[in-house]
């Protein structure tokens, strides 16, 4: 299981936009099976080279620092979301887009584009989540599935106002890319405390595969998935508007009270 024959099993071609999640633990494991010791940065070549430099990689690198404790350095916080995307920040051919929440390691010909963006809520129409639908992003799991990847959700329910979410505001220390810091305030989708939903993102999933823009893929045993969020995010829409989430969530009260 070479790094190209793995990136190869995508289907990815020149100029192709693609989310990256994973879980190198699975990944680390099955190299390891094959006697292989694994390298992360030599994957992130594979992408490169798969879909070149007029494609885009995307890796998310989110952190809760600033939530948390107030304080982000942009160069120096570390994502909590999987190794292979705080090792695309230790590298020179990655930039880091800037929402200190829901941040992305980002290479290609949309770097500088991502970079600059200026969105205060994480899931606004001006973030790296609605570029995901203008751009046609593939998201590649790479041994993870939807319920442990699919952030891409909450940007659906963003932008279709779901009652039990609302538009929290958080302020605090952000350090720039120069070293400088300053307060800020930035936005996040929370949830009201009283409705605690379950994710079932992996019944989203299956009706995503059912209709042709999902599909699992297995890796010598591991599961993988790539998706087509732009295809995706209608499909996920309807079903907050129309089935109140129906194959997204449970709940711990009556659905037709979680929505009115």
């Amino acid at each position: 299981m070479v790094y190209e024959e793995i990136v190869g099993r995508f289907g990815l071609k020149r100029g192709d936009r693609v989310w990256l999640s994973s879980e190198l633990i699975q990944l680390a494991l099955a190299f390891r099976k094959k006697g292989i010791r694994f390298d992360g940065s030599a994957l992130l070549d594979a992408f490169q080279e798969a879909i070149g430099s007029e494609g885009t990689l995307m890796l998310p690198v989110f952190s809760f620092e600033f939530s948390n404790n107030q304080y982000y350095d942009i160069i120096k916080t570390r994502g909590t979301t999987g190794a292979l995307g705080n090792m695309a920040l230790d590298r020179q051919d990655f930039l880091r887009t800037r929402h200190p929440m829901h941040s992305f390691a980002v290479w290609g010909k949309d770097r500088e584009r991502l970079a600059a963006m200026e969105n205060r809520h994480s899931f606004g129409v001006d973030s790296p989540f609605a570029y995901c639908i203008g751009s046609r992003v593939k998201q590649v799991m790479l041994g993870t599935d939807y319920v442990h990847a699919m952030t891409f959700i909450h940007y659906a329910e963003t932008a279709c106002g779901v009652p039990y979410r609302f538009a929290k505001s958080f302020t605090g220390t952000y350090v720039d890319e120069q070293g400088v810091g300053g307060q800020r305030t930035y936005d996040y989708a929370a949830r009201k405390l009283e409705i605690e939903p379950t994710e079932q993102f992996n019944r989203m999933g299956g009706i995503l595969e059912q209709k042709g823009l999902a599909e699992k893929i297995d890796m010598d045993g591991l599961a993988c998935y790539i998706v087509d969020l732009a295809g995706s995010y209608p499909v996920i829409c309807r079903d907050i508007i129309e089935n109140k989430c129906e194959n997204i969530y449970d709940f711990n009260i009556p659905r037709e009270q979680v929505f009115g």
